[in-house]
This record gives structure tokens, C-alpha cells and sequence, in this order.
């Protein structure tokens, strides 16, 4: 006999309003978090359904997943030495570099792995994304969220300084957000390691990115023409997905990929 699946309250729109930032930009895991309950709420709220959040920083975002998917068995993984204080508490918590390792062997053991602002933190991108597809289920999701360096304000930036935005010039020993990890490569690195990419989202919009909604105008019909015309395996609707008119301006991305039975 299946288990019973208690029937969750529906978040109403206040209920995702009150998601705090957390460690990460404006709205991300407010947006991330609408899309999971809106198309994805059935399988993950299964009793027993096995979540990782790595790197889990102080737990924000687990505390959250704890708030909407309450059934769920949470794990997380850091470089912090204790674990985040998340209600209910963990099921399993590893202290750990990113650089060098990957928590938890016992291969399909996960039904999501989510990584919040986490690839721009630690190199190996690729061994993390084979690890991470490697624990998961059969069917299960990845979940990897990051900063868009694509916008028209960061291409300025580029252009008149020789840096995006959100990468500097020079960094200290030990600093962390050095990673720049593009659409076009995390995308690859899905499709090589056995991930169907489910969903490209943009969030995090500042008033002042209206600054530069002129340029992006101006610009978009170019990049759609050329999205257009490009030889390539990718179907038109992830591409605009990946590339569309608000990858322009929205300054973080977010990719839900599924395992591939």
C-alpha cells in the first residue's frame, strides 16, 4: 500500500512574498520556489522524498524547502563546521570543500539536489555537476542557481572595463564568488552528464535596471535574429528560455534539469 501524502495548505501570494533573500540576489528564492510548488509540488511532497542543499550556506533556503515541502528529509553540505540551524533539523549534514570533494557516496540516493549561488563559490564545475547527477534518483532534479553576467549593463561593463559586474579585478586568498559560469556552459555540462534541462528562469530586477531596458531593446532584436539562425541540437523554445529578452536585464538565472531514467 502507498503511503498516505497529507495534503499541504496552498501557498497564497503573501505566503512566497515573505521568502527572505537569504545569501543570494533579490527574489531568487522566492521565484525558484514558486515554480517548484506551481509545477513540480506532486512528486515533492512524497513522505520520505530525500532533499540536498549544497553548499547549504546557513541554511536559508532549506529552511524554506523545510516551510513548503514539509514531508522531505533534509541533508546539506559546507565548508561551515557546524550545521545550519533549520527547524525539524537535518537528516544529515557534512563538512566539506567543493573544490576537492563531493558529500555522500551511495550513488541515486536523492530525489533533488539544489545549489543555490553555489557553482560561482568552487571550481570542478563539471565534477559537481556529474557528482550531483550521479546522486541523484532516476527522474530526479537538479536545481543550480547564479549570477547572469549576459546582461546588456554587464556586456558595458565588459566592454569599457574589462570586467563583468560581479567578478573583480583582483580577489584575496580564500575570497569566494570568482567562479563565472555561463548559461551556454552550465547547459553543456547538463546535456553531457545525463540531465534534461526542464526550465531557464530569470529573476532578481532592480529599479535601476530600467536604465538600461533602451539598450536591451534595441540589442534583442539582433540576439533573436542570430538565435534564430544558429545551427544547433537546442530546440527554439530553450532557447529562448536561455536567451531571452530578460536575460538582458534580470541579474541571476536559475536551471531545473531532470535525470534521465
Amino acid at each position: 500500500m502507498l503511503p498516505t501524502i497529507e495534503a499541504q495548505p496552498t501557498p497564497t501570494a503573501a505566503d512566497l512574498d515573505a521568502v527572505p533573500r537569504g545569501n543570494t540576489q533579490k527574489n531568487v528564492n522566492r521565484d525558484l520556489l514558486a515554480y517548484l510548488l506551481q509545477h513540480e509540488a506532486p512528486r515533492l511532497q512524497r513522505p520520505g522524498l530525500r532533499w540536498l542543499d549544497v553548499p547549504c550556506g546557513e541554511g536559508e533556503f532549506l529552511t524554506q524547502v523545510r516551510r513548503f515541502f514539509a514531508p522531505a528529509e533534509l541533508w546539506g553540505a559546507d565548508i561551515r563546521p557546524v550545521a545550519p540551524a533549520v527547524p525539524g533539523g537535518l537528516n544529515g549534514y557534512r563538512v566539506i570543500d567543493l573544490n576537492r570533494e563531493f558529500p555522500f557516496t551511495d550513488t541515486g540516493q536523492f530525489a533533488v539536489i539544489s545549489s543555490v549561488s553555489g557553482i560561482m563559490c568552487f571550481g570542478n564545475t563539471d565534477q559537481f555537476i556529474a557528482r550531483c547527477a550521479q546522486q541523484l534518483q532516476p527522474d530526479g532534479l537538479l536545481v543550480v542557481t547564479n549570477d547572469n553576467y549576459a546582461t546588456v549593463r554587464d556586456r558595458l561593463s565588459f566592454l569599457f572595463l574589462g570586467r563583468t559586474r560581479r567578478f573583480k579585478w583582483l580577489y584575496e586568498p580564500g575570497e569566494g564568488n570568482v567562479q563565472q559560469v555561463s548559461q551556454q556552459e552550465l547547459k553543456r555540462l547538463f546535456d553531457r552528464h545525463g540531465l534534461r534541462l526542464k526550465k531557464v528562469g530569470y529573476t532578481s530586477f532592480y529599479t535601476e535596471d530600467w536604465l538600461f531596458a533602451p539598450l536591451a531593446a534595441l540589442l534583442w532584436p539582433l540576439q533573436w535574429l542570430r538565435l534564430r539562425r544558429l545551427r544547433s541540437t537546442t530546440s527554439w523554445e530553450m532557447r529562448k528560455q536561455l536567451f531571452g529578452f530578460r536575460s538582458l536585464l534580470y541579474r541571476h538565472y536559475y536551471f531545473i534539469g531532470e535525470k534521465i531514467s
